[in-house]
């Protein structure tokens, strides 16, 4: 499956990846204006938060409806992998949420002269189709956006994974969002008015050195234990910053790799559509976001730390993970795992849709630490 971004931009991303490690910003991106006042407050999981010198809420509580406090959900499905999308649509029906469908694309019907460079472009036919069909199937996805007017739409890969509690997450992230973009009226969207793009899904990231604030959710149960967070090139150190194991931070990004879920409002569309086929190399979609989030100081991302979506590898026939890497046929996986998620939506499903309200919820691992905190969030 031309999926957008596990098995291509992450093996595409072999092209771009030492240039994410080494390669320094190319312009001084000037500070943002920093917000005066700090504070703190507390919240049980799954309760309305109580806001405390944080900007407006505004309609905070439209994260839980059914496209996530956005205008529109998408997932980027290939038509032939029906089996991906029955399984994305199980889970986000037992999630509450709706979506539409972005059809994937094969790289070898986007032809040379629609790409903005061929620099940078794999010389193996297979290697080549499979990054050019990633990233026009996100181009896809931003162009809707600008064609259809659509004010903020999120995406996801059809084999994403979420915590069984997503939407309590995503009222935490909400108030970071607003908190980092810098929200000072009621806004329209629960996640702020002023940013370009929200990075929920992905397996590398960094805060942008022009903007140090954090949003800080501690005590969370939701939070994977360090010996079971996996990303494929650096991210914020937790620990040195001075956050124990079970603390999630809300921050401006300044690079990133892996798109298993973003989403972009309407100008953020405009600007991807214009950055990324304008770019004097080509890159991996991914790659190229990400360096967008470095380079372009206008162009503002926020991710979350540790992701709140992840890339799911189901039980049975490792082929069926992708129809482009090659597997052993003999390889078969017993038992489906998604890293970085404490309690899989995927993984309990047959729970989720035996129990009801009630449903008897399991953890992906035996030794996640017993908290006895409230979750509690500070802004910085």
């Amino acid at each position: 499956m031309l999926r957008p971004c596990r098995v291509i931009c992450v093996a595409l991303s072999v092209f771009g990846f030492l240039a994410f490690s080494f390669t320094r910003p190319t312009e001084n991106i000037p500070s943002l204006t920093q917000p005066a006042s700090s504070g703190i407050f507390t919240a049980d999981v799954g309760s309305s938060i109580l806001e405390k010198g944080l900007p407006p809420a505004g309609n905070s509580d439209e994260v839980r409806n059914s496209t996530l406090g956005f205008e529109r959900v998408f997932v980027i499905n290939i038509p032939e992998r029906y089996d991906k999308l029955d399984a994305f649509s199980l889970a986000s029906s037992l999630t509450g949420f709706s979506h539409d469908v972005i059809e994937g694309i094969k790289g070898a019907t986007v032809v040379n002269k629609t790409l903005p460079s061929l620099d940078n472009l794999p010389k193996k036919e297979r290697s080549r189709n499979n990054i050019v069909g990633c990233w026009r199937a996100h181009l896809n996805f931003a162009q809707k956006i600008v064609r259809e007017r659509i004010q903020t739409a999120i995406v996801f890969e059809d084999d994403s994974d979420w915590d069984v509690s997503f939407k309590d997450q995503l009222a935490d992230f909400a108030s970071g969002t607003r908190y980092i973009s810098g929200t000072t009226t009621t806004p329209r969207s629960p996640y702020g008015d002023d940013w370009d793009l929200l990075w929920l899904g992905h397996c590398s990231t960094q805060q942008h050195p022009a903007d140090e604030r954090r949003f800080v959710i501690e005590n969370d149960d939701t939070v994977p234990p360090m010996a079971h967070r996996v990303n494929f090139n650096k991210v914020p150190k937790l620990n040195e910053l001075g956050y124990d194991n079970s603390t999630r931070i809300v921050f401006r990004a300044n690079n990133g790799v892996c798109l298993y879920s973003y989403a972009l409002s309407y100008r953020g569309a405009q600007k991807v559509l214009w950055w990324q086929n304008n770019v004097p190399k080509f890159e991996p979609i991914d790659i190229g976001i990400g360096y967008q989030c470095r380079d372009d100081s206008n162009f503002k991302c926020i991710a979350v730390f540790p992701q709140l979506v992840d890339s799911h590898k189901s039980a049975g026939r490792a082929s069926r993970d992708s129809d482009i890497a090659t597997y052993d046929p003999r390889h078969v996986r017993e038992k489906g795992y998604t890293q970085n998620i404490v309690r899989s939506t995927r993984l309990n499903i047959d729970n989720l849709m035996q129990g009801g309200g009630s449903a008897k919820v399991e953890d992906q691992w035996s030794d996640l630490p017993q908290l006895t905190m409230p979750r509690r969030t500070r802004f910085e």
